[in-house]
């Protein structure tokens, strides 16, 4: 079986789980999506890659800015018409972490998705990620883990605990260094150069509106990576003004992103935009 992804989120693993995504499959990693004729061949799956909408073909995907559907995990387990309270839970969770995480519940550390940052940032070869994500969320599921609890202490897991600790420590550092701003309509907002994951609501907990994120090194190859998110305002707005200047931005109302294979805009132009549109 054939298979695409862009890049191994929490989304994309949960959806690879449920489509039986295993080892034996031919995986492609695609950083600018699925071409036309596998969007179009119903025996490749393809997992945020393209193709919103045209689950009958396989594909599951959800970051279409003119039309909400739900996180592509969502779209595999009723595509699939599968019964399991255990799986359906875990959908739920990873809906709420993926597509509307101002509902995520407080939960004392570690949470499942910061567990499964720390696999991110612990193991570097994308297909790794993903083999390594499907097989946590296995765990999840095999030991009956409520990921609306905090998770157990395994042993399996200690080591990406311990580079989500190192990480949330580098990240209290940076906040620090956060540029905060107002944009044209009086939104609070924040500029943040930063490699570490979480800016994004650590900035929201402080009451901005909008968040901006720039990593100079970002994944493996390294690349500029900008993310604008809102917590209250369609950033998705800014798609077509952004597109003038380079293709490749994609992404949601509540969050978008720079072209996977990287940016050329700089901070100055990005912030100009935010600074006029939101």
């Amino acid at each position: 079986m054939k298979v695409i992804i862009q890049k191994p989120d929490l989304d994309t693993c949960l959806t690879a789980l449920i489509m039986g995504v295993s080892r034996n499959d031919v995986v492609c990693v695609e950083n600018n999506g699925a071409s036309p004729e596998d969007i179009a061949d119903s025996s490749v799956i393809c997992i945020e890659s393209g193709g919103s909408g045209l689950v009958s073909l396989n594909n599951f995907d959800h970051h279409d800015p003119d039309k909400y559907f739900p996180p592509a995990c969502q779209q595999a387990y009723e595509h699939r018409n599968i019964k399991d309270e255990m799986l359906g839970r875990l959908v739920r969770y990873v809906c709420i972490v993926d597509d509307r995480p101002n509902e995520h519940p407080p939960i004392q550390f570690p949470s499942l998705s910061s567990i499964f940052s720390g696999m991110l940032l612990y193991e570097k070869e994308p297909l790794e990620q993903l083999f390594s994500g499907i097989d946590m969320l296995k765990t999840v599921l095999a030991n009956g883990i409520d990921p609306f609890e905090s998770v157990p202490d395994l042993e399996i897991w200690h080591q990406y605990k311990e580079k989500k600790q190192k990480n949330l420590y580098e990240l209290e550092k940076i906040l620090s260094q956060a540029e905060f701003f107002e944009t044209d309509n009086g939104t609070k907002s924040a500029y943040l150069e930063s490699s570490a994951i979480g800016g994004i609501g650590s900035l929201y907990a402080q009451n901005c509106g909008v968040v901006i994120i720039y990593s100079p090194s970002f994944g493996n190859p390294p690349i500029r990576k900008f993310t604008i998110a809102s917590q209250n305002k369609n950033v998705s707005i800014l798609l077509d003004e952004l597109k003038k200047f380079e293709e490749g931005w994609g992404g949601r109302e509540t969050i978008i992103g720079s072209p996977r294979s990287g940016t050329m805009l700089d901070k100055t132009k990005v912030l100009s935009l935010v600074k006029k549109l939101l």
